[in-house]
């Protein structure tokens, strides 16, 4: 715990701090918009986090103190109304929100939040800052919530008080994340299991590009894949199948002509987007990282050709990675239409990789990315001060 974030927590608040929650933001190995169609995905936490210091007070004013934006939010208990000027405090308020829904009695208190999960870049750091503040107020007021619905009530608030309709494998991911181990997680049964990621052991990192493009897109047209991707399973569903995890490429051929080109194409990604989270966790099984790389390549593809979530931003990331020595596998993550992508490198090209892509951006005139090596790190936690 850092001494000066203590002496600051003294400055603002004129009392000491009790106990230090944190959270971290994460990546999607694999398993893309698969979520929300009841299929897999392989999460893995990141070493960046976001952290979460409070103390008590009497009354039923809560005090935030957000380091990073040097602003404050003060607000009671019993009216929590959405602010519209400060967006990053309705993820904190929401958590209060919900825990009260559920029937928790909380009390007033002082808090500082920070982060070094870089905002709107990929790695989930909404996720971050709901966690972290779930495990802080469960702490501080000893409410005994078990780990999942911690996730699931975080998940409910970014639904319900901030009004982002996101899936479940963030929060989760942020609460449940092992260091150097990735997350398969089933996300209609919710059933999960863990799988070494040894990434330094075999010389590699994982790269976060930024494309710095803004999503614009993303949501009206994330909304529109989820309707063609729901149409095309309503199709295979009169072959006896239940979800998108027990169809098979050879069912999605025999209902072809059942369905229109785009559905079809949907449905054609989810089904081999599931297929190869699977072989991915087969990959990390036997640290055959070359296999895992190749998996990231043909995702990417996927997105791109079939559920066309990709864009020329997106694209240079796998169009260099392709053609790069010492780069196993690249692809775009999230929504898509801009954000960010992933790449699988062996270290000693890192730097090399990075100067082709900015040189790249800039010869094609596309805003200058930026970039995040990341490590695979430890679930939310919580310690006294």
């Amino acid at each position: 715990m850092d001494q000066a974030k203590k002496n600051t927590f003294l400055e603002i608040f004129h009392s000491a701090p009790e106990l230090l929650s944190s959270a971290p933001g994460r990546i999607n190995i694999i398993g893309e918009h698969t979520d929300y169609n009841n299929g897999y995905v392989l999460p893995a936490a990141i070493h960046l986090r976001t952290s979460f210091l409070t103390a008590a007070r009497p009354g039923s004013r809560v005090r935030i103190w957000a380091e990073n934006f040097r602003e404050e939010e003060t607000f009671d208990l019993e009216a929590i109304d959405p602010s519209h000027g400060k967006c990053w405090a309705n993820y904190v308020k929401g958590i209060f929100w919900v825990l009260q829904k559920e029937g928790h009695k909380l009390s007033g208190m002082d808090a500082m939040i920070w982060g070094a999960v870089p905002l709107e870049s990929g790695l989930s750091s909404s996720a971050a800052l709901e966690v972290c503040v779930i495990k802080g107020i469960c702490a501080l007021l000893a409410i005994d919530l078990p780990a999942l619905e911690m996730a699931k009530l975080a998940q409910r608030a970014e639904n319900e008080f901030v009004g982002v309709k996101c899936g479940l494998m963030d929060q989760f991911i942020s609460v449940f994340g092992r260091k150097d181990s990735a997350l398969f997680l089933d996300c209609e049964t919710l059933d999960y299991s863990y799988h070494p990621l040894n990434l330094e052991k075999a010389g590699l990192s994982i790269l976060v590009y930024d494309t710095k493009v803004p999503r614009k897109l993303a949501a009206s047209e994330y909304n529109r894949r989820r309707q063609e991707s729901t149409q095309a399973l309503e199709v295979l569903k009169k072959k006896g199948i239940r979800s998108y995890k027990e169809a098979t490429t050879a069912l999605l051929e025999v209902c072809r002509g059942e369905m229109d080109p785009i559905p079809y194409r949907r449905a054609r990604h989810v089904i081999t987007e599931n297929e190869r989270v699977r072989r991915a966790v087969e990959s990390l099984q036997k640290d055959d990282f070359p296999g895992l790389g190749e998996l990231l390549f043909h995702s990417h593809e996927s997105l791109r050709d079939d559920y066309e979530v990709s864009c020329p931003e997106l694209d240079l990331l796998y169009d260099v990675g392709k053609g790069y020595p010492g780069c196993l596998g690249a692809r775009l993550v999230g929504a898509g239409f801009g954000g960010s992508g992933i790449a699988l490198l062996e270290k000693r090209t890192g730097e090399g990789f990075r100067k082709r892509l900015l040189a790249e951006a800039k010869k094609r005139g596309f805003p200058g990315p930026e970039f995040y090596e990341i490590a695979i790190g430890q679930g939310a936690a919580v310690s006294s001060v």
